[in-house]
C-alpha cells in the first residue's frame, strides 16, 4: 500500500514538473515604456540578427517618429515550417472570407526569393463555395516611395534574378550565396584536402563526416540542392546529391545547425549559406573554419522581407522594411562591430543588397566580396526542381538513409573495377525522367494524394536497389531488369 502511495506521489510530482518547468523557463518579460507599440515578425533568422536589427529599428523609429517600438520576434523553425504555419492559418481564414483580417503577424523576414515569390506571394487556391476557385496571396504590396526605391535598387536585378517584387509584395534585404563550410583540423585528421566544389564531398573518406539540412524544412538548403542539379546537369547533379547524402551523418531541421557542428568537429564539412559559415567562424575565432562557394556551380539570390496580408500594424511593418533598406541598416550586415554604423555586438558578415554599399564602403567591410561581380545567370532553359526536390531527396536518401549508406559502402569498397561500375550504375538509377517530373508536378497541383503515392513508389524503387547492392544480389540479375528507366 505504501509503495503504491509513493508511486502515485512520484507521478504527481513529475506531472507538476511538466507543467511548472516550461512556465519557469519562459523568458522574463521586460517592462516597456508606456505607449510602446509592437511589431510581430516571423523569421528563421538567428538571435544575433534579431538583436542587431531589433535594436537598430527601435532607435531609428524613435528618432524619426518619436515612438518606442518593440519587435516581437516569432521563430518557429525554418522557412518550410513558417510556410506551413501561415498557409494553415490563412486557409482557415479564407474559408470564411476573412483572410484580410490577417493571422496576427506583421512581417515575414528571411528565406530565399522562391519562398517569397512562388509560395507566399502566389499563395494558394480555395473553393469559393460557388463552384469556382479563387487565389489567396499571403502577402500584400508595399510602397516605399519611388525615389527611395531607385536609390536602393538602381538596377532591380542580379544576374538573372530579381532583387525585389515589381508589385512590392517582397523586398530583398541582403544577398546570399551557398557553399561548403569545412573544419580544417578535421580535414587534416581525415587526410582530405580543402574542398573547392560540390563533388569533393562525394569522396568516400567523407563517409559520415558531412552535415546536411532537410529540404523539407529549410528553403535555403533546397536552393543549394537545386543549383547543383541546374548547373551540373541532370545526370551529374543527381549523382552528386545522392553521394553527398550517402556521406551525410544527419539531415538537420535548420541549416544554421550545419555550421555549428562543423565548427565543433562533430562533422568535417557541410552545405550552408555563406553568412552562417562566416558568423560561426567569427564566434569560434582563429582559422579553423573555412568556406568556399563553388565557382560557377552556385547562385546568388536575395533574402527578402514582406508585409503579411492583414498585418495588424501595417504602418510599422512598412517602416520596418524601409529601415532595413537604409544605408545604416545595410551597414549592420557587413561592417565591423563598434564602427559608427556597424553592429553593436555581433559581426554578421553578410553581403548587403544595395549596390552603392559596395561602391562607397567595400574597403570598410569585414568580407571584401562583391557578389554583384561574381553572380552569373543559370544555363539557358534550366528547369526548376524546387518544388519536387524535398520529395525526391526524401525518397532517394533521407527516408532510406541506412540503406543508402550500406549500398554506398558496398560500392566504394568493391575491389573489381568492372563490378564497381555495374554497382554504380544501379546505385545511380532513377525512377523518373525530366518529363516524368513535369507530369508529377502537374498531378500534384490537382491531386495532393498523388504526391504521397509518387513518393512511396520512388522510395520503394531506391530502397530495393540499395538493398540489392548491399546484399550483392545484383550480380544474379541482368542490369536491364533492375536499373530503372532507360533514356
Amino acid at each position: 500500500m505504501a509503495a503504491t502511495w509513493v508511486g502515485r506521489s512520484l507521478i504527481a510530482i513529475l506531472l507538476a514538473a511538466i507543467i511548472v518547468v516550461p512556465v519557469g523557463l519562459r523568458p522574463v518579460e521586460v517592462e516597456l515604456p508606456s505607449g510602446t507599440r509592437k511589431l510581430v515578425v516571423l523569421t528563421p533568422h538567428n538571435e544575433q540578427i534579431r538583436y542587431e536589427f531589433g535594436r537598430g529599428f527601435r532607435l531609428w523609429h524613435e528618432k524619426l517618429f518619436g515612438e518606442t517600438v518593440d519587435v516581437d520576434w516569432r521563430k518557429v523553425g525554418g522557412t518550410g515550417d513558417i510556410l506551413r504555419l501561415l498557409e494553415a492559418q490563412y486557409r482557415t481564414l479564407a474559408q470564411s472570407g476573412r483572410e484580410d483580417e490577417g493571422a496576427g503577424y506583421d512581417i515575414v523576414w528571411g528565406g530565399g526569393d522562391y519562398f517569397f515569390d512562388k509560395q507566399l506571394k502566389r499563395g494558394f487556391t480555395i473553393d469559393d463555395g460557388k463552384g469556382d476557385t479563387r487565389n489567396v496571396s499571403m502577402t500584400q504590396p508595399t510602397s516605399l516611395g519611388e525615389d527611395f526605391v531607385k536609390a536602393a535598387f538602381p538596377n532591380p536585378m542580379i544576374a538573372d534574378r530579381p532583387l525585389r517584387d515589381p508589385q512590392g509584395h517582397w523586398w530583398g534585404i541582403a544577398l546570399s550565396t551557398f557553399g561548403i563550410v569545412y573544419n580544417r583540423d578535421s580535414l587534416q585528421s581525415l587526410k582530405l584536402p580543402e574542398p573547392t566544389t560540390w563533388s569533393d564531398l562525394c569522396d568516400p573518406r567523407y563517409d559520415s563526416w558531412v552535415a546536411l539540412a532537410d529540404p523539407l524544412h529549410s528553403v535555403s538548403i533546397r536552393t543549394t540542392y537545386e543549383a547543383i542539379v541546374q548547373r551540373s546537369g541532370w545526370d551529374e547533379g543527381w549523382r552528386t546529391l545522392q553521394l553527398v547524402c550517402a556521406n551525410a551523418r544527419y539531415f538537420a531541421a535548420e541549416s544554421s545547425q550545419v555550421a555549428v557542428d562543423v565548427s565543433t568537429g562533430e562533422v568535417a564539412a557541410g552545405m550552408c549559406i555563406d553568412f552562417f559559415a562566416r558568423s560561426q567562424a567569427t564566434s569560434v575565432g582563429g582559422t579553423r573554419l573555412g568556406f568556399v562557394a563553388p565557382a560557377q556551380l552556385t547562385i546568388v539570390n536575395p533574402d527578402p522581407a514582406a508585409v503579411l496580408r492583414g498585418a495588424p500594424h501595417r504602418d510599422l511593418a512598412e517602416r520596418f522594411i524601409q529601415y532595413l533598406l537604409t544605408e545604416p541598416a545595410q551597414g549592420i550586415w557587413c561592417f565591423r562591430k563598434g564602427s559608427p554604423t556597424g553592429p553593436d555586438r555581433y559581426e554578421l558578415r553578410r553581403p548587403p543588397i544595395r549596390r552603392d554599399m559596395y561602391e562607397k564602403h567595400l574597403g570598410d567591410m569585414v568580407d571584401k566580396v562583391n557578389l554583384f561581380d561574381i553572380a552569373s545567370p543559370l544555363p539557358p532553359n534550366a528547369p526548376s526542381y524546387f518544388d519536387v526536390l524535398p520529395v525526391i531527396l526524401h525518397a532517394m536518401a533521407i527516408d532510406v538513409h541506412d540503406e543508402l549508406q550500406s549500398a554506398w559502402r558496398t560500392v566504394y569498397q568493391e575491389p573489381s573495377p568492372s563490378r564497381q561500375a555495374d554497382l554504380r550504375k544501379l546505385l545511380h538509377a532513377l525512377p523518373f525522367t525530366p518529363v516524368d517530373l513535369e507530369q508529377a508536378r502537374s498531378r500534384w497541383k490537382t491531386d495532393p494524394e498523388a504526391k504521397t503515392q509518387d513518393r512511396l513508389v520512388w522510395t520503394a524503387f531506391f530502397r530495393d536497389n540499395y538493398r540489392k547492392i548491399a546484399s550483392r544480389d545484383f550480380f544474379t540479375h541482368d542490369i536491364s531488369e533492375v536499373s530503372g528507366k532507360k533514356d
